[in-house]
């Protein structure tokens, strides 16, 4: 995997263990690593497995990959922790097969040994054992380590989700509790107690002198023996104490999936009800038949699904791992954002105002409006001071000729648009018809503004000009350079509009191409990175065009029309190619009109090493000065 096996940066040490002990069974797309926080561990810090995605070990070349990209998915740019219980270690349960099923999937996954257990380094303090307080900081050692992942790892990563068991779904959501700026989108709570008054009590029960012996004594896994160690008292206070009513007060944007076996011996069923009450809107429950606490089948299962055992059990972790890969696919991530960015709260900030007020993301329906993946792109927080970008001033769009009259109206009268550009060539333009604002009444001006020196990049012309597209999406981040550096006056001619202070709430901007996707896309991810909306937002606004193109026929039905063409324009020998990737005209089609995330954050890292940052490309490639670029953020941040 890697040549460097000692990475600091920032008090963080990464060591990769060349050689792990024997008893650590690594799969060939997994390293074994030790993390150290020089403010809390005094040792080697905490052990951990990585585990790398899949195909970055099966395959070789990107043709490789993208060949089989159907079974074993291209890598992505998203992280996820596996967290365990009490008692318990990186390998228990469900993990390696959620890790395994998860780097099938594309994602990088890390399981690690809380202080005190597996192959991680003792508690600092006998007294208070492995307490709330350490595992906080455990998961925050995890979280600058993937924060700076660019240097450890050579990839930048977004941490996307937690998935925690038992006593560590407390860990999970405190961690969230006292860092309110960190936004993590998926939290899985896998057999969570809810009230810890329920915990103390089964521990009094089986520990009738707990109080007076301040402590119990249990068995546990340690550098692949297990050992009897001492558990204080204090250690399960804190989590006994912990305010779970607090919960909800976590970011609203974070996703909670519930999971709990019908057979719970541990902990009252009931928290499942509590936790699905606390998240109200933004909760997901899943029972799974037949499972204990740990996911495993009673003594007297017969196992009529016939799943696979483990340790002798039913192993129902196999029914847990298959919920948890279809909750974290692609498709189910794209509906939860879709639904928790489906409407713009007008000034969250202000405690005076009313907090229903809210403007829709998505404010001309197409069965009104006759406009496909027409939305503002408002409302994201940034990274400056929790400023976000002002909603109603800038809204993107995909051709928008065949507008209806009251629609047309509804965009002068009530979103106030004035401006529109058109990124479209002029024959492209021509071709497919220009939105009229001529008629008596309106005040609105269409500015013909052709990216990529008004050679037409429609869908179905990007086609023939880069056949690749046909067979990956992810081949548009290489076009999207291209039309990028062929587009840098028209691109300095839009935000010189804006600079110029042509765009407020009483003359917003539309502005379009065709399907609103590809230069659309480019610019809107110029602009959103530019005011500070991280890069992992931007992807993912970049992928509700899929929702937003859901509605255009016309154009699906013009690129399916034209699959015979595209199929005789690859190479001398296009049917090995299209049997080579198990192509039709549906799924060139699908890969031609896709925007999915993973394409976006690819085009960001290109973007990124061809001129280094997005300051740097606006001042030596738009020719514009610090000054313009602070008065852009101001007129477009709030």
């Amino acid at each position: 995997m890697r040549d460097n096996f000692n990475i600091e940066h920032d008090g963080i040490t990464c060591t990769f263990v060349e050689t792990p002990p024997s008893y650590i069974k690594l799969e060939p797309n997994e390293e074994f690593l030790y993390i150290k926080n020089s403010k809390y561990h005094l040792e080697n810090g905490i052990a951990c497995i990585l585990t790398y995605p899949s195909s970055l070990k099966l395959y070789h070349t990107f043709k490789e990959r993208i060949k089989h990209e159907n079974i074993h998915n291209l890598a992505n740019h998203r992280f996820v922790l596996l967290l365990h219980g009490m008692q318990s270690h990186k390998n228990a349960v469900y993990q390696p097969l959620l890790a395994s099923k998860l780097s099938d999937l594309g994602y990088f996954t890390l399981r690690l040994d809380f202080r005190g257990n597996g192959d991680s380094e003792p508690c600092s303090h006998n007294k208070t054992g492995r307490n709330i307080n350490i595992d906080l900081e455990d998961i925050g050692t995890i979280y600058s380590f993937i924060k700076n992942s660019k240097i450890f790892l050579n990839h930048s990563l977004s941490f996307d989700t937690i998935v925690a068991h038992s006593r560590s779904v407390i860990s999970m959501f405190q961690f969230l509790i006292e860092n309110p700026t960190i936004y993590i989108p998926n939290l899985i709570n896998c057999s969570g107690r809810f009230d810890g008054l329920t915990l103390l009590e089964r521990l009094q029960n089986k520990h009738p002198h707990l109080e007076k012996e301040n402590g119990f004594w249990c068995t546990l896994l340690r550098y692949g023996e297990i050992v009897n160690s001492w558990i204080p008292l204090d250690e399960m206070l804190s989590f006994i104490n912990t305010d779970s009513k607090e919960f909800d007060k976590i970011n609203n944007n974070c996703w909670v999936l519930s999971c709990y076996g019908s057979k719970e011996q541990i902990i009252p069923l009931e928290s499942a009800s509590h936790f699905a009450n606390t998240f109200i809107g933004r909760h997901c429950l899943q029972i799974i038949d037949g499972a204990d606490h740990n996911f495993y089948g009673l003594p007297d299962d017969q196992n009529l699904s016939n799943l696979p055992l483990r340790k002798g059990k039913v192993n129902y972790g196999v029914l847990l791992t298959s919920k948890i890969i279809d909750h974290l696919s692609w498709q189910h991530q794209l509906e939860r954002f879709y639904k928790i960015t489906e409407y713009i709260d007008v000034n969250p900030n202000n405690m005076f105002q009313n907090p229903s007020v809210k403007l829709s993301r998505w404010p001309l329906e197409y069965n009104y409006s006759k406009v496909s993946n027409f939305r503002d792109i408002g409302g994201y927080l940034t990274i400056f001071q929790n400023r976000r970008v002002k909603s109603g001033l800038l809204f993107r769009s995909a051709n928008p000729c065949d507008i209806t009259q009251n629609a047309l109206h509804y965009m002068q009268s009530t979103l106030n648009i004035r401006h529109v550009f058109d990124l479209r060539s002029q024959e492209e333009a021509l071709e497919n018809g220009i939105i009229n604002v001529d008629a008596p009444g309106y005040n609105m001006k269409v500015e013909k503004l052709p990216f990529n020196k008004n050679v037409s990049m429609s869908p179905d012309m990007m086609a023939e000009h880069f056949q690749s597209l046909l067979i990956s999406a992810q081949s548009f981040p290489k076009t999207y350079m291209i039309i990028l550096k062929e587009s840098i006056e028209e691109i300095r001619i839009f935000f010189q509009f804006i600079i110029d202070g042509h765009c407020n709430k009483k003359n917003a901007v539309m502005y379009h191409c065709t399907a609103g996707k590809d230069r659309t896309g480019i610019l809107t991810m110029l602009i959103l990175s530019i005011l500070g909306v991280e890069d992992d937002l931007i992807a993912k606004e970049y992928e509700l065009t899929t929702i937003g193109l859901k509605t255009e026929e016309k154009l699906y039905k013009k690129i399916e029309a034209r699959s015979d063409l595209y199929v005789q324009m690859f190479s001398r020998d296009p049917n090995r190619i299209i049997q080579e990737y198990n192509l039709t005209p549906q799924k060139m089609c699908k890969n031609l009109l896709s925007s999915r995330y993973e394409a976006m954050r690819i085009f960001i890292e290109e973007f990124n090493r061809e001129y280094n940052s997005i300051d740097e490309f606006f001042i030596k490639q738009l020719q514009f000065s610090l000054h313009d670029i602070g008065k852009l953020r101001d007129i477009l941040l709030e």
